[in-house]
């Protein structure tokens, strides 16, 4: 039998080589067996499903109603028509942002929490005529291979993705205003079907992990910390990047934020050990390593002095049941 690499059964289904993989992985592809790191495709395997469905009425959700089950009854309060009245209520209010596509990429819904942070006044010029998936900057902001899975039917998620916010308002919302703050987000999204098992909607999440509103030299100096805690600090690499001479930075980060770049840099430090600290399978001493820390040196006093506790003390607490 002959068989296809990843990389050409891509080329042949017109997808991602990274969606090749995770199909076989998923065990989607007949026939498909893993050499090594290599997956090996039959050269006859058909392309897998993407699970979705041709065509969806604009803004209809009444298929996310449930439905009863063959020779069972239920109760008139379990098949009210309210059901679906109730899941958009509670979409619309939930605190963060999301948004419900079509399996096309069409958005047909969005609730407040998103339209508020796309600044969009008159959501009827976004709903049916926008499509998420026809954006060609999905590579560019590192989201294309997201998107890909999640129109594929397939719980996808994304993390700490710097969110192109000044495009999206332009695009979206209000193109006069001006968006200075800097975001970061972990993105989801989650397949809902119809009760044939095929793609009806897809549900996209939006949970800000960081945001940055200050001056743009500080949140340029917060971002390169945020992206460089694992490497030594250097000042003046650091005001380097924004011209700025580095005893005027200092004073002006300390002005902005109440503490130094150098003190904002062992905040981030702490904040990843505690995180690693939590993980009972990593030794002590691996745990400092990962976080570019020497156990017998300076930052484990530093942490008992910050924490109030050592870091030994501190998994104990932490991790003890």
């Amino acid at each position: 039998m002959e068989y296809l690499s990843a990389k050409e059964a891509a080329e042949k289904w017109g997808i991602t080589n990274r969606m090749v993989n995770y199909l076989c992985a998923n065990q989607r592809v007949n026939g498909a067996m893993k050499k090594g790191n290599m997956w090996l495709i039959p050269q006859s395997a058909a392309k897998p499903s993407d699970r979705r469905r041709k065509a969806v009425v604009e803004g209809d959700l009444s298929d996310l109603a449930p439905r009863p089950e063959a020779g069972r009854e239920t109760t008139r309060s379990a098949m009210s028509p309210n059901n679906a009245e109730l899941f958009l209520e509670i979409f619309r209010h939930f605190p963060f942002p999301m948004h419900i596509c079509a399996p096309d990429g069409t958005m047909l819904l969005a609730n407040h929490a998103y339209l508020e942070f796309a600044k969009v006044r008159d959501p009827q010029k976004l709903f049916g005529k926008h499509n998420i998936r026809h954006n060609s900057r999905l590579k560019a902001w590192g989201i294309h291979d997201f998107m890909e899975q999640a129109f594929q039917g397939e719980l996808a998620r994304a993390d700490d993705i710097k969110v192109p916010y000044q495009e999206i308002v332009v695009r979206l919302g209000d193109a006069r205003n001006l968006v200075l703050d800097s975001l970061y987000q972990d993105l989801l999204s989650f397949p809902i079907c119809d009760p044939q098992g095929e793609l009806a909607f897809v549900v996209f999440i939006m949970v800000t992990t960081r945001r940055y509103s200050a001056r743009e030299e500080i949140t340029i100096g917060k971002e390169y910390i945020d992206l460089h805690w694992k490497e030594d600090f250097d000042l003046d690499e650091l005001a380097g990047l924004v011209h700025f001479n580095k005893y005027h930075y200092t004073r002006m980060f300390k002005q902005h934020t109440g503490i130094t770049p150098y003190q904002y840099y062992q905040e981030r430090k702490l904040n990843k050990l505690k995180e690693k600290l939590c993980d009972q399978n990593l030794p002590l001493t691996q745990a400092f390593a990962e976080c570019g820390l020497d156990y017998n040196g300076n930052f484990a006093k530093l942490f008992k002095k910050k924490v109030g506790m050592s870091p030994a003390q501190y998994r104990r607490f932490m991790t003890e049941e």
